[in-house]
């Protein structure tokens, strides 16, 4: 049984369930896709809030945080660019809407990722990203969750100067881990076993490109 209880390429087949969406509408139907196959693991917020880190200022919106995991959405409206950081858990980047491009600092051509792309980070590896206008992200992260936090900050705590958002960033999960403790301290009460991820409501669309890989991975 996995320690996580999310599957990047489940996460991916969710959203390219609802690409054809307007895109409006694409967060929502995702959202509810997710809450009905992972069920009290996902929570959506109607607040969105502001990202500063490594350079790359986009808006998100936090679906699930644990001491293992963070789920949510996350973009720009104009694009940004910047660096990865370097960490302690995998990332991986499933693009809803717009362009994501990816490099390493020996690759002279960049990885570019259109809607149902997924690009993968393994743990302390590095890139360059470019997210061009309009790109919007569903964003998963596995291992040391908590280590993430001082990159996640930095740039609002020492250059935007932006407390109002770290407090924001803070109180959502705080919020979302809390639950999470509070769940499995339910059903170990109980003596329950998590329920499994209803991964039947997940549907294939009918063909696939092969203009998308599963994941375009950065290991450098």
């Amino acid at each position: 049984m996995s320690a996580y209880i999310f599957e990047p390429t489940d996460l991916q087949r969710i959203v390219k369930m609802h690409l054809d969406a307007p895109l409006s509408e694409r967060f929502d139907r995702i959202a509810e896709t997710l809450h009905a196959v992972y069920g009290e693991h996902v929570h959506r917020q109607e607040e969105w809030i502001w990202s500063n880190a490594g350079g790359i200022m986009c808006s998100m919106n936090i679906l699930h945080t644990s001491a293992k995991e963070y789920l949510l959405f996350c973009g720009t409206a104009v694009g940004s660019e910047g660096h990865s950081g370097r960490h302690r858990a995998e990332l991986f980047d499933i693009v809803i809407n717009g362009e994501l491009q990816t490099f390493k600092p020996d690759q002279f051509q960049a990885n570019t990722l259109i809607p149902g792309d997924m690009s993968e980070l393994p743990r302390r590896a590095t890139n360059g990203s470019h997210l061009g206008k309009e790109c919007w992200l569903l964003e998963y992260a596995r291992g040391n969750i908590m280590s993430l936090f001082p990159f996640a900050l930095g740039d609002t705590i020492f250059s935007t100067q932006d407390l109002t958002d770290v407090r924001k960033t803070m109180a959502h999960s705080a919020k979302r881990v809390l639950s999470e403790t509070k769940l499995a301290l339910q059903r170990r009460l109980r003596r329950e076993d998590a329920p499994p991820p209803r991964l039947d409501l997940i549907a294939d669309p009918p063909r696939e490109s092969a203009e998308y890989p599963t994941a375009s991975s950065d290991s450098n």
